[in-house]
């Protein structure tokens, strides 16, 4: 069966992807329903196990060269890897996240992190607003691998709330990646064009930044889609 299926990939590039993100909707939905019957949830313990890897402390290190940021905040943080990465480096951060796996908050709680619940297909446009009004004071903004999570007609909630801050580093899968549940994978290009829209463009310094990221020990994702980004009026 997974011959047959990368055949298929191979074949018909674009009509997998297409057809993989509509059977992982179904799968996102799914598990929310039943999350609020049962309690259960897709993003469990054992998904974030097989996450707990990287070099954190080195990508906070690259971010700080990069942004001389004095606040940070995640969007998506998961388990809090990165901002536990944050604060090892630098103490003297202030530092916030937001997830919606309650596995995953909990353990970024007792990492001693601030974090709080955030859920993008309940929240509403005026919500983002407010919430992105509340991150303004931000110096960086964190996304990374969460959009190709949500539904695509949810991106401009997201994209108000990771442009609040004064720099945004983002990564995004790209299509064909492959994931739990990726129901909108885009390439970079897609991202760029829908920042570009409000204000933020790629960094001159984004070059460097990704050659510093590749160097890391992470996964091979976060060397691929990642990028900084920086508002037009800085260029």
């Amino acid at each position: 069966m997974p011959g047959a299926l990368n055949a298929v990939r191979k074949a018909i590039p674009a009509t997998y992807w297409r057809v993989r993100n509509a059977l992982a909707l179904g799968e996102l939905y799914a598990p929310r329903a039943w999350r609020r019957v049962h309690g259960a949830e897709p993003y469990d313990e054992a998904f974030w196990d097989s996450h707990d890897i990287g070099d954190w402390e080195g990508f906070a290190r690259v971010v700080i060269d990069a942004v001389h940021p004095r606040s940070v905040v995640d969007i998506g943080c998961g388990h809090g890897l990165a901002l536990q990465g944050f604060a090892r480096v630098d103490p003297t951060l202030r530092l916030h996240g937001f997830d919606d796996s309650d596995a995953a908050l909990a353990r970024a709680r007792a990492r001693g992190l601030a974090v709080d619940r955030i859920d993008f297909v309940a929240l509403s446009r005026r919500e983002a607003a407010v919430l992105a009004r509340d991150l303004a004071c931000y110096d960086a903004v964190i996304c990374l691998e969460v959009a190709e999570h949500l539904p695509p007609w949810h991106n401009d909630k997201l994209l108000t709330v990771v442009t609040a801050g004064k720099r945004l580093i983002f990564s995004a899968a790209h299509p064909l990646q492959g994931g739990r549940l990726h129901v909108n994978e885009r390439p970079a290009e897609y991202w760029m064009a829908r920042l570009g829209e409000r204000g933020f463009v790629v960094s001159r310094d984004d070059e460097a930044f990704r050659r510093a990221v590749a160097a890391l020990d992470l996964p091979p994702w976060y060397h691929q889609n990642v990028h900084l980004f920086e508002p037009k009026t800085l260029g």
